[in-house]
């Protein structure tokens, strides 16, 4: 696959700060960094390369991803980066590769809602059809995007800066991330499945929604399924899909999975049969403990892969005892699925 690559002069953008900052959201976010001198820094993403570079009266930008929606990501990213220190210079960013302004970022794609199903476990089941050429059967999550109802459907365009221009106002979307519980490329159908939050937008959206419906889909992100070595897991009922995924994903995978469901009911959801993982399904009550039995598994199972996804409160907990415990960043998956 060719590498595609962008870039951007930064006038005004020092190249230290810059770096700085860079540096603490690449340890934050257990990112890799490649390169780090005077003269550049490079960091590791899931979807490509960023690198800075100084520049007489400023820092020059480049990007690199093996292909053009991961290129969109890293605009987006890279834009509001800049946005947060230096707005005035975030709108007047230029990209040797530019888009032209006004299109559908390349990391989006209208689909339209084929069916809607219950599922045990309290999950409804959405398939949606379009274009669906940027998934694999690794790729793991993406962002949903609900119109909102009684307005005239706006949906996302690239800015002359190269970032994403999302609907504001009355016409803003409602942007929950799921996770892409089957992809079946021959028939351009994407399936996922949503655990149903009572009085929750998603929830309501998909319990009336019309076949044909249009809605957006962007990504896929959150890195593959793929897992090496054995697994001691965690979920609550909203990575439950996820936790599916990967039981397909892994044939050969074995180890354990501490499910934490908020009801019996949870416990229905359908998972694959898997000879050598180990599901255990905890009672409603121990969800409270959910962090506390990780964290006790960082210290007492320092071989095994960690895969945690839960509430926001709980994965930040969960993440600062791995850090604590010095262990790798490729060794983990550690996520917020929601926030209370």
């Amino acid at each position: 696959m060719t590498e595609m690559t962008g870039l951007s002069d930064l006038p005004g953008v020092a190249f230290t700060p810059l770096c700085q900052v860079t540096r603490a959201e690449a340890l934050e976010h257990d990112l890799e960094i490649l390169h780090d001198t005077d003269a550049k820094l490079t960091v590791q993403t899931h979807y490509g390369q960023i690198s800075f570079s100084p520049m007489q009266g400023g820092t020059r930008a480049e990007i690199k991803a093996p292909h053009a929606d991961y290129l969109q990501t890293l605009k987006d990213s890279l834009v509001e980066q800049i946005t947060a220190v230096f707005p005035d210079i975030a709108q007047q960013i230029r990209w040797s590769d530019a888009a032209a302004a006004g299109q559908l970022p390349a990391n989006a794609r209208v689909m339209s809602v084929a069916a809607v199903s219950s599922l045990a476990g309290g999950f409804l089941r959405v398939t949606l059809k379009g274009d669906v050429s940027r998934f694999s059967q690794e790729a793991i999550h993406f962002r949903l995007g609900i119109p909102p109802e009684g307005q005239p459907v706006q949906w996302p365009t690239v800015g002359s800066n190269g970032a994403t221009q999302w609907p504001k106002g009355d016409a803003k979307l409602h942007l929950p991330v799921y996770t892409a519980r089957d992809v079946r490329p021959e028939l351009g159908e994407l399936v996922f499945d949503l655990f149903r939050h009572e009085g929750g937008r998603a929830t309501g959206w998909a319990e009336t929604v019309a076949a044909g419906t249009e809605v957006l889909v962007t990504g896929p992100g959150g890195g593959g399924c793929k897992i090496n070595g054995p697994i001691r897991g965690f979920a609550d009922d909203t990575a439950f899909p996820a936790v599916a995924r990967i039981l397909e994903a892994n044939p050969d995978l074995h180890g354990r999975i501490s499910l934490f469901a908020s009801s019996a009911e949870g416990a229905m959801y359908p998972l694959p049969e898997h000879a050598g993982v180990d599901i255990i399904w905890e009672s409603p009550a121990a969800r409270g403990s959910m962090a506390d039995e990780a964290v006790a598994a960082i210290g007492e199972e320092n071989q095994t892969f960690l895969w945690f996804a839960g509430e926001k409160r709980l994965t930040t907990k969960v993440r600062a005892a791995w850090k604590e415990s010095g262990r790798a960043a490729q060794e983990a998956y550690i996520s917020a699925y929601w926030q209370s």
